[in-house]
């Protein structure tokens, strides 16, 4: 408790408000605690994840000061006196959770906080994930469950609101409950139509001073899609070179898992002098760069060439069953009707600017899972029917939204079929994207020293560890999808896709 009070003291005088991703930098700038975006922000305060006591303590930090700053949380500082329990929470794949239940002792009312800490460093810019979340909360209940909330950031991570009796949803209930995928598919459209894209995200230099946003220096949105894959593309290759110089079957391995092939290593092995093994090496990791660069550039190609006016919105960009929230009192129910209230769509930590039928197309993607061992199995994916009538459902909603409902909407036939023909591109997008972020993440774990370099293949292939989750395994499975989707595209062309989704050859 002895950093508890003077942070709660500092954050308790009058400070000024700074807004966007901006407000973060500058706090961290000036060393100082700052209220961004409306909540509180201790960029000193950081989280151990093998100390309790400093989980604890950033809650209690938090939920004190945002006191002053949010009319909805209890405006009463955290007495010392209070009882506190742990849990570390299942179901984060990039973060480390942990729920904090806060009893006062006095009225026995207890507080459930969800403390976030961040992981996947590099990989994503969390000063705009913060703040995008942060306007997503503003807008709860138009946009976000009505009980979901930020309510302040520390050094390494934030802490959230609990949506009291809910549970994360399953493979299963996306499989077995079509209601409840309609109501998810709902929530897209209210967030793709229903939220206003901020100035800071529109602006062409995007990070500038945290006290007001551009007014003058906005463009139409753009979609993050590209920029993301070729800074992973760069970072993938960095961390490969690094992996593989110590160990030279490190290349095959990497080879197979990206592209599906191998390469020769004679050229490099054969080298004695190590000056002429490092210039081999470099000029296989030069190849390979340039691979996995011209596979963006054809993707992205196709994409203009055949979709040039898909619409462009704030996406989630990772809905998955993990990432959807469920009340749990429907479960024993006979006919479950889930709607805004029982269904609960959370981690923005991957929302941008983005294709809005790449959310959907990810959305049908995760239906086939893989987020338990890093093997989805996509004989579960949904049928063009279901595809159909998710696009279909999608439009009603967004035509909500927009007020567009009461008019009767002309050429549906011909957009739905446009929508359907988006995201089966998207699905191959999906594949591309997320096999990339699994061999990168894979690739990091490596350097870290997370498993032997002798145990990878096995790994990869499934032989060994298959009930536990494996990055390269994922990510290795994501792009043999994205090839198998490319090679039936090129051999049937766009307009038979639909075909082979239908007849379940694809």
């Amino acid at each position: 408790m002895a950093l508890l009070r003077p942070l709660i003291n500092q954050m308790s005088t009058k400070l000024p408000h700074l807004l966007g991703p901006g407000g973060f930098l500058q706090a961290r700038r000036e060393g100082a605690s700052y209220i961004v975006e409306n909540r509180p922000y201790v960029p000193s305060l950081i989280v151990d994840l093998n100390d309790e006591t400093t989980v604890v303590n950033a809650a209690k930090v938090i939920l004190s000061c945002a006191g002053g700053n949010k009319a909805d949380i209890e405006t009463k500082s955290v007495r010392n006196t209070a009882t506190v329990k742990v849990s570390i929470m299942s179901g984060g794949l990039t973060n480390a959770l942990f729920r904090v239940d806060i009893d006062d002792g006095k009225q026995h009312s207890v507080t459930s906080l969800l403390v976030r800490i961040f992981g996947a460093e590099g990989m994503i810019d969390r000063d705009k994930e913060t703040a995008n979340f942060a306007r997503l909360c503003n807008a709860k209940g138009s946009v976000v469950h009505s009980q979901l909330d930020y309510l302040g950031r520390f050094g390494n991570g934030r802490v959230e609101t609990l949506i009291p009796n809910m549970r994360a949803a399953t493979i299963c209930d996306l499989r077995e409950k079509e209601d409840l995928v309609l109501e998810v598919t709902r929530q897209m459209a209210r967030l793709h139509y229903g939220f206003d894209i901020p100035d800071y995200l529109l602006e062409k230099d995007a990070i500038s001073s945290g006290v007001e946003e551009g007014e003058n220096n906005c463009c139409q949105p753009q979609p993050v899609l590209w920029d993301v894959l070729a800074s992973w593309n760069d970072e993938l290759i960095t961390k490969i070179s690094q992996a593989c110089s110590s160990d030279l079957r490190l290349v095959n391995i990497f080879c197979s898992a990206l592209f599906g092939d191998t390469v020769q290593l004679n050229s490099i092995a054969a080298q004695d002098d190590d000056d002429k093994r490092e210039s081999a090496l470099t000029e296989m990791m030069s190849h390979i760069a340039k691979q996995l660069n011209r596979e963006t550039r054809w993707i992205q190609d196709h994409v203009s060439e055949h979709h040039p006016d898909a619409p462009i919105a704030f996406c989630h960009n990772d809905v998955n069953a993990g990432n959807i929230l469920v009340d749990g009192r429907l479960d024993s129910s006979d006919s479950s009707c889930y709607d805004r209230d029982s269904v609960a769509t959370i981690d923005y930590e991957y929302g941008a600017l983005n294709y809005t039928m790449y959310d959907m197309a990810n959305f049908i993607c995760e239906h086939c899972g893989g987020n338990d061992n890093g093997i989805p199995d996509y004989k579960l994916m949904p049928s063009l029917e279901l595809q159909r009538k998710l696009v279909q459902e999608y439009m009603q909603e967004r035509d909500s939204v927009m007020d567009n409902a009461a008019t009767k909407h002309v050429g549906e036939y011909e957009e739905v079929t446009k929508l359907l023909s988006q995201m089966q591109t998207f699905q191959m997008v999906s594949h591309l994207y997320w096999g990339t972020w699994g061999i990168l993440q894979g690739a990091s774990e490596l350097l870290d020293g997370e498993y032997e370099i002798e145990n990878i293949k096995s790994r990869i292939g499934g032989d060994i560890d298959i009930n536990s989750w494996d990055n390269l395994r994922y990510g290795k499975n994501r792009l043999d999808r994205y090839r198998k989707h490319k090679q039936s595209m090129l051999e049937t062309g766009q307009k038979q896709m639909s075909y082979l989704y239908n007849s379940g050859r694809l």
